[in-house]
């Protein structure tokens, strides 16, 4: 029988349909790992570790039987050790750490987490490890996270554990909500008795209570067999579960759904779909561009955060900026100028040189257009903060930013190959000749990664040059993107 691991439990909590049909190998796991974290997981857990010292840890090997083997003998003597295997029937799953309480006599389940805040999936977790150790038998006392002290500022130096992390006894909520933990367990155990000897229904509608969308529907084909093709309706913005009663209606397209039913942006989505043409509410634009100035400037940042703080005067998570992309166009030469500066040593905080450049770079009292203006606001602020000499810098440049992005929400302006979407990567392709598709980095996810990897030395000196080129290129085109962008609704606005 095909193991059940915690993650493939969560999955059933999350869609039941995607649950079997992952188990049963028609298609495969969603990756939920995002860029590079793997980069400082090691860093990490040796200081989750520094809490127990002297503990064994059961090593990763490719044969599980070894593993479980390993914890059983463990477990027998009651000794705690890290990366507990435990299996009970066909559950299986591994524990952060296993430790025995000699003077209770029995054993806390631990869970190491880089996040700062507890999310529902964390307590399903450890109630997925409690019923696999109390069917092993074992007396569970409590649980117990190791997450991060999101208020922890750095001050340089090594990282101190009991300053850094937050140890967390989550047996009182775990107690306080048995109820809900249990009628999830008690409903995924029914339904496996239910399919254990028969074939599975799947109904998007009937058998997904928390799936919204056939656009994340991992097997349409089955989910909503003879209708994979309905994912349009899911497209209206601010459909949600609206979208999902449409599709039980039998509404398959934009066309479908009545008038009566749409807010008045999904009647102009709708419009725009039927028709081919392109959108523009020309008062509104004309409005939200009345105060720019002759020369305006485009500009994006690029960031890493990680969760281990790197430079003095940061927190976990923060974002801290190495490169941008200035483009500057003067409206009466016609004449577009693009500057960028990207902070190659790597030993050293990024902050000041990309304040001292951009405030050189910048020229003063002029519009200052960025993509999501919040992200690049607070950027400059927050590195202001410390590097004073700024400050004045940033008041003067605070209230010249304007959200390139606005108008895509607000749906001022809407072109039918969105389908819905509002972010910089759909929107260009549709207004001009320049897609991200050619890039080698194309997502900011992706040069938050690369820049990491440069600082954790995970390159060789000729990938370095190639990922700085990569990152400069991607970076360039966010910004000469945003210029392309505004030159579009000026040309919209001056012929309509």
């Amino acid at each position: 029988m095909t193991p059940i691991t915690k993650s493939l439990y969560l999955q059933f909590l999350k869609c039941q349909n995607s649950f079997h049909l992952i188990r049963e190998g028609v298609v495969t796991k969603p990756t939920t790992s995002s860029f590079g974290g793997y980069l400082e997981w090691g860093d990490f857990l040796s200081l989750c570790k520094n809490q127990f010292p002297n503990s064994p840890t059961i090593e990763k090997s490719p044969n599980r039987e070894e593993g479980f083997a390993q914890s059983l003998a463990l477990i027998s003597q009651n000794i705690s050790h890290f990366s507990a295997q435990l299996r009970y029937q066909n559950l299986v799953c591994s524990v952060e750490f296993l430790e025995y309480d000699t003077e209770r006599d029995g054993w806390i389940l631990w869970d190491f987490r880089p996040i700062g805040s507890i999310k529902q999936d964390i307590l399903r977790s450890f109630f997925f490890y409690k019923q696999v150790a109390e069917g092993m038998g074992l007396r569970v006392l409590g649980f117990k996270i190791i997450r991060i002290q999101t208020k922890f500022v750095y001050k340089g130096g090594p990282i101190l554990p009991e300053d850094y992390l937050l140890i967390e006894d989550m047996t009182p909520r775990m107690e306080s909500e048995s109820g809900i933990r249990t009628e999830e367990w008690n409903k995924f155990q029914n339904e496996i008795q239910k399919t254990s000897e028969q074939s599975v229904h799947y109904s998007f509608l009937e058998n997904n209570p928390s799936c919204r969308s056939l656009k994340t529907c991992l097997s349409p084909s089955h989910c909503a067999k003879g209708k994979e093709n309905a994912k349009e309706i899911f497209d209206y913005r601010d459909s949600s579960e609206l979208a999902k009663q449409w599709f039980a209606t039998g509404y398959t397209s934009y066309e479908s759904v009545p008038d009566g039913e749409l807010s008045p942006i999904q009647k102009i989505q709708k419009e725009a779909h039927k028709t081919g043409m392109v959108h523009f509410d020309k008062e509104a634009l004309s409005q939200y561009l009345s105060n720019v100035t002759k020369t305006v400037a485009f500009l994006d940042f690029e960031s890493v955060n990680p969760y281990l703080p790197i430079y003095p005067d940061t927190k976990p998570f923060q974002h801290i900026p190495y490169l941008y992309s200035l483009h500057i166009w003067n409206g009466e030469t016609d004449t577009l100028v693009h500057k960028t500066y990207l902070h190659e040593d790597i030993g050293s905080d990024p902050r000041q040189y990309i304040l001292s450049h951009l405030q050189n770079d910048l020229p003063k009292d002029i519009t200052i257009f960025s993509f999501n203006d919040f992200f690049e606001k607070l950027i400059i602020q927050e590195s202001a903060n410390v590097y004073p000499e700024y400050l004045e810098f940033w008041e003067s440049v605070k209230s010249m930013f304007i959200d390139l992005a606005l108008p895509f929400k607000k749906l001022w302006i809407y072109h039918p190959m969105q389908n819905g979407k509002a972010s910089l990567k759909e929107i260009l392709p549709c207004f001009s000749k320049e897609s991200h598709i050619g890039l080698t980095i194309r997502e900011g996810q992706d040069a938050n990664y690369q820049y990491l990897r440069l600082i954790k030395k995970q390159v060789t000196t000729e990938e370095k040059k190639r990922v700085l080129e990569d990152l400069i290129a991607y970076c360039k085109l966010d910004s000469y993107g945003l210029f392309l962008i505004y030159r579009m609704l000026q040309e919209k606005l001056s012929v309509i």
